[in-house]
């Protein structure tokens, strides 16, 4: 995972950067997901660029930080300086430049299409998944929703209540399953925070979205 570290160095050097503050959750570190405890090694000054939309990716030992243009909505590609990440509405859609290249594209029925907020208990979608680099095409992944509780985040240097959506996925094929947990502004329905498993041998990612308003957007 150092090609985390990498392009997190080389781009907060490229970049003018501001402030922000780092976000805490009990029921994050009561789950344990982190392998280390640790966020925001990049200092948290440097995380929030007020001309750009960025993404920081806590995952292991190392964190990255990748940078779209400001006001990006929707299906966004994230760049870092050897990695490339496409989110779509908050889940990860297609990562290329780890060990493991991953395309999950999503369909027009898909919670994060239609919208995380109006999602029912035991809602279940499929999937289908690549790993080109390892000749993986074509897995089915199921998954399957429910609504967790409030909760609130320090994001922005302010406490702001979430919704918490838990997205249990399982493939078959190669006999995975993960929980992904997603964090929606309820006023919005944009995802600010994520913890999701793209693939087996990854760590899980830690991720936190900071988004500025294009002109006339709701914050």
């Amino acid at each position: 995972m150092t090609l985390f570290i990498r392009a997190a160095v080389l781009l907060i050097a490229a970049l003018t950067l501001g402030a922000c503050n780092s976000l805490t959750s009990d029921s994050v570190r009561s789950l344990q997901i982190l392998t280390d405890g640790k966020q925001n090694r990049i200092p948290a000054e440097r995380v929030n660029n007020p001309r750009v939309d960025t993404l920081l990716i806590a995952a292991g030992q190392a964190e990255g930080l990748y940078v779209a243009p400001k006001g990006s909505a929707g299906r966004i590609r994230w760049y870092g300086l050897t990695e490339q990440l496409e989110t779509y509405n908050g889940r990860i859609s297609q990562l290329v430049g780890l060990e493991t290249d991953v395309t999950a594209l999503l369909g027009n029925d898909d919670p994060f299409v239609t919208g995380l907020l109006n999602i029912d208990d035991g809602t279940q979608v499929s999937r289908t998944v690549d790993f080109p680099l390892t000749y993986q095409t074509g897995l089915q992944q199921l998954a399957t929703y429910y609504r967790g509780p409030v909760e609130y985040l320090a994001i922005d240097g302010k406490q702001q209540a979430y919704q918490r959506i838990d997205e249990q996925i399982l493939m078959p094929q190669i006999n995975f399953r993960a929980t992904n947990y997603y964090w929606v502004n309820p006023a919005t329905g944009q995802v600010r925070r994520s913890i999701q498993h793209p693939a087996p041998n990854l760590p899980a990612m830690n991720m936190l979205f900071t988004h500025h308003p294009a002109q006339g957007e709701q914050p």
